[in-house]
Order: structure tokens, then sequence, then C-alpha cells
């Protein structure tokens, strides 16, 4: 009979209360996986893709606005995801197609961008948002990734 199973990291499971958001990162809509997405400057152009704020073409994250407006982040404003394994810097498209306390940007950015070059842990501006997600397997039986999905949680960035 089929039934749910709880993951070992999302909703309420995890740590749901250190990191209170769940970041769905399907695949790029614009690119495939990484192909020509730092190599082809008109997709910068693409308001989907990414969006040019200060001369920098940043990665998107989309929010509900009722987390937005917790958090005090405005549509265009630079925000940080961040959780235990990485810090992601995006722009935040403020919509209700996605659900209170979850997040969802495009996965499999090309452009790694860290503000530190060469520094372990530096913060990331490129969208390389699957920076956040485990190394971990998919369970012991099944050998596959998980670069789809994880908690996190997310602030204006003020840097």
């Amino acid at each position: 009979m089929p039934h749910w199973i709880p993951s070992w990291e999302g909703y309420k499971t995890g740590p749901y209360d250190k990191y209170p958001l769940q970041i769905i990162m399907p695949h790029p809509r614009f690119s495939f996986h990484t192909h020509y997405d730092n190599h082809s400057t008109w997709l910068n152009e693409i308001p989907q893709h990414r969006i040019i704020k200060d001369g920098y073409a940043w990665w998107i994250v989309r929010i509900n606005p009722a987390d937005a407006e917790k958090r005090g982040i405005k549509e265009g404003d630079i925000v940080e995801l961040y959780n235990d394994r990485a810090s992601v810097l995006c722009i935040a498209v403020v919509t209700w197609r996605v659900p209170p306390g979850v997040l969802h940007s495009y996965g499999c950015t090309a452009r790694y961008d860290p503000l530190e070059p060469g520094t372990p842990g530096s913060t990331e501006r490129g969208g390389c948002v699957n920076l956040l997600t485990s190394s971990r397997l998919l369970s012991k039986h099944a050998p596959g990734m998980t670069p789809n999905s994880c908690l996190c949680e997310l602030r204006k960035w003020e840097g």
C-alpha cells in the first residue's frame, strides 16, 4: 500500500527549526544543466532566467509574499540563502506561485562566483544553489544524489 515516508531533510524533519524553508531546485528552464549558461550572454536577457541589477546578472529565487514580509524582503532585493553547508546570493522574486515555507530556484547554474575566490566557505553569488544540498546518497538502497531540495533560511543581503 503506498504511503508517505518522512524525508530525512524536509518539512518538519531534519534541522527544520533552524532552517524552516524548503528550497525546491528543478532543472533549469533555459539552459540544459549548465550548458551555455555562462557562455551565452543572451540567456541573461531572459527575465525568468536571471535578473540584471547594478550590472550583475543575478540568479533568481522565488519566495512567497508572507515569507518575504516576515523577513523584510522586497521584489528585487539581493538575498542570502544559507544553511550549515553554504551561503548563496540570489535576487528575490516575490510571488504567490510558491506556497509559504517553500523557495523555488532552478539548480545547475554554470557560474560559480565566490565573493572571496580560493577561500573555503566563501559566500557564492553566481547562483549555485546546489551548494546548499547534502552530498549524502538518496538512501542506502538507491545510489542517487540529492541535489534538488534541502532546508535553508533566507535573509536580505547587507554586504
